[in-house]
């Protein structure tokens, strides 16, 4: 069984020395992995009910710090050497196709070896072949 830790770029885990000490323990601890959340905003209210909480709306105050997942998992990739990296939720629809690309790109080439996953929740609307067609071009542009 692997297990991972979930979640850096969020509230106090948005905090430089906190990633690099999730990270680097996580590291030494023998985690598989160390996963970074998205959102851009926290809602105070929403018309549908929140599925994942026991009240209405999702447990979480709208002003609390969340960092763009690839900055977290680049400074903590930064500080560590084995340890898979990996997105808990990338929301692939919010971003321009070639933007994302060249995010995962300059990730995955600030990161000592292949140690990058990204979520694959968007393959159903095409978002994810989008951004796969956006990283090849960009490849073959260099």
């Amino acid at each position: 069984m692997k297990i991972g830790f979930f979640a850096i770029g969020i509230a106090n885990l948005a905090r430089p020395e906190l990633i690099t000490a999730v990270a680097t323990n996580a590291e030494r601890l023998n985690f598989a992995t160390v996963w970074a959340p998205e959102h851009v905003v926290f809602l105070e209210r929403f018309s549908s009910r929140y599925p994942y909480s026991r009240g209405e709306n999702i447990p979480i105050p709208t002003d609390t710090p969340l960092l763009n997942p690839f900055l977290a998992l680049t400074y903590a990739a930064a500080r560590t050497s084995r340890i898979r990296l990996a997105t808990g939720i990338c929301l692939v629809p919010e971003y321009n196709p070639v933007l994302l690309a060249k995010l995962c790109a300059n990730h995955g080439s600030t990161v000592r070896g292949a140690r990058v996953n990204t979520s694959k929740r968007c393959d159903a609307c095409g978002a994810t072949s989008a951004v796969t067609a956006a990283s090849s071009s960009i490849s073959t542009a260099r």
